[in-house]
């Protein structure tokens, strides 16, 4: 019994040493822009979800560029698989993934407010004949994760873009 009431007040403690510090999560950091027009090769699956992401976040996504404060350009993105290493037989053992991305910002004007960065993100799998249908799951898990990371990247990048 007594221990018992130790405990809850060594957790009780702890509860209130940790609410009194100002401990919060770090949540995402707010973007400095009310609306943008992003520029995108067709096709591409990060811009979308950028849009989904700053419609979400309460921004105006224009589809004119003299309109907006800011110019979001995701050039030359691209996803590339290469084989990591062979067997001794000399079938695949390992896979790499890339993900590359050439992002920058401008403001209205055409001054630039992020410069164009390089992001770049590999993954590594190993893959196995005898389960084909569990690695190509297993791949296409790997490609999601990676595009929501890129998003992750992005979003905190143009957070901390400034005039």
């Amino acid at each position: 019994m007594r221990r018992e009431v130790y405990t809850a007040c060594i957790a009780l403690l702890a509860g209130l040493i940790l609410a009194g510090c100002g401990f919060h999560l770090r949540g995402q950091s707010p973007l400095p822009f009310a609306s943008a027009y992003i520029e995108a090769p067709p096709g591409s699956h990060l811009a979308s979800l950028l849009i989904q992401s700053l419609r979400l976040d309460g921004k105006q996504v224009l589809d004119s560029p003299q309109t907006a404060e800011v110019t979001i350009r995701l050039e030359r993105e691209s996803k590339a698989k290469e084989i990591l290493s062979l067997s001794g037989g000399g079938k695949v053992r390992e896979y790499r993934l890339s993900y590359r991305l050439t992002l920058s910002a401008y403001d209205r004007s055409g001054r630039p407010l992020l410069a164009p960065t390089e992001l770049t993100l590999t993954r590594d799998f190993s893959y196995d004949d005898a389960q084909v249908l569990a690695k190509e799951a297993e791949e296409a898990q790997l490609l999601r994760d990676m595009e929501q990371e890129m998003l992750r990247q992005t979003l905190r990048r143009l957070a901390h873009a400034k005039p």
